[in-house]
């Protein structure tokens, strides 16, 4: 009888730790951060619907954010996995990144799960397939490889081609398919689509890279035609066609990174435009004493074509946008860091009234924040 109990006691217990290896597992993480800043702003131009302000900035550094990961070995080396990922506003406590916006862009405000969510299929020798609401690839192109990382904030890179600029369709597609490849000896590429869904047309996008050692390169490309109804879909209806090549290498002293892309702005099917703007940045990162960097980056986006005069108060510049930005960033941690950074930003804007005048403003900004990884 001991010996049967004992048999039955161990069967148990090994359908037990079974039934347990089997059970998915789901991780909770994201990224808190705030910053006190200053900011002026002239009455045309760059910030100009911002003024002069002082408070507290959500997302100096990168966009406050949390998310569910979960995953399951399926066995044969495939597995099903998920995200859904959320922005936070520390300084409100709101969801998302903004409330609903009215005339004349009128998008809803951001979805709870507005930054990803999707779930898909992983093999190690085939690559991942996933279906959702899905980062494109030339936001992944552009924050992998400038010194400031993915900040909407002071990274020249990203308020030259994602914040007030012509780019359409954001930085994530909903209602998407993406194609990730395995890496072969340093090299990978990723597709991505999204299905119009009556929303105008449809959304294609597509990135290749290679690194090797200290070296990287990658060049994306997307073609936008999908109309926003949300601030995640983007802010603009316009039909968009950008690239942007990029370019890094690690000198150990330094890390150099640069960026050269366009943007060819088709305007609607109602109001057709033709306007193409360059982009180009140079940005770097300098190791100091172990723990921190100083970080440097330029970025310019400029258009010579005609571009029809909007309201004084724009921000952006729909003529030239020239961004500097210059900061230091220390870790006490491997997961926690406080920085300070100043941004200068300086616009050209041909400005309403009708038939428009060019108009140059400037603006600049001081940050001091914290950020927490979790």
């Amino acid at each position: 009888m001991n010996i049967l109990k004992n048999a039955l006691i161990t069967a148990g217990t090994a359908m037990a730790c079974g039934a347990a290896s089997a059970q998915p597992a789901v991780t909770i993480n994201g990224v808190a951060d705030a910053a006190i800043f200053s900011g002026k702003g002239e009455s045309t131009g760059v910030k100009a619907a911002d003024g002069n302000r002082k408070g507290l900035l959500n997302g100096g550094m990168t966009t406050s954010r949390w998310s569910l990961q979960g995953s399951e070995d399926l066995g044969d080396g495939l597995s099903a996995f998920f995200e859904l990922s959320g922005f936070i506003r520390l300084d409100t406590g709101n969801a998302g990144r903004s409330d609903a916006i009215g005339p004349p862009v009128n998008v809803g405000a951001d979805p709870f799960f507005s930054r990803l969510s999707y779930l898909g299929l992983r093999n190690q020798s085939w690559g991942s397939v996933r279906m959702g609401l899905i980062t494109t690839p030339m936001f992944i192109n552009s924050i992998t490889s400038n010194a400031f990382g993915d900040s909407m904030a002071l990274s020249p890179i990203q308020l030259v081609t994602f914040a007030g600029g012509p780019l359409s369709g954001g930085t994530g597609w909903a209602n998407s398919i993406a194609y990730d490849s395995p890496n072969w000896s340093g090299f990978s590429f990723a597709l991505l689509g999204s299905a119009s869904e009556n929303q105008g047309g449809n959304n294609l996008g597509g990135r290749a890279q290679y690194r090797q050692g200290d070296f990287s390169t990658s060049l994306a490309w997307q073609k936008v035609k999908k109309n926003p109804l949300t601030f995640a879909d983007g802010t603009s209806p316009n039909d968009t066609t950008a690239w942007q090549l990029a370019g890094s290498y690690d000198f150990k002293l330094v890390k150099l990174f640069a960026h050269l892309g366009e943007i060819k702005n088709n305007g609607t099917e109602t109001a057709r435009l033709n306007v193409t703007y360059r982009i180009w940045d140079l940005s770097a990162a300098i190791p100091v004493g172990g723990t921190g960097s100083v970080l440097i980056g330029y970025a310019n986006r400029k258009t010579r074509d005609a571009v029809g005069p909007v309201p004084a108060t724009a921000s952006g510049g729909n003529l030239e946008r020239k961004v500097f930005t210059l900061g230091y960033d220390h870790y006490l941690s491997k997961r926690t860091d406080l920085y300070a950074a100043y941004t200068l930003d300086r616009t050209v804007t041909n400005t309403l009234p009708a038939p428009g005048r060019a108009v140059s403003a400037r603006g600049n900004m001081l940050a001091l924040g914290m950020r927490h990884r979790f």
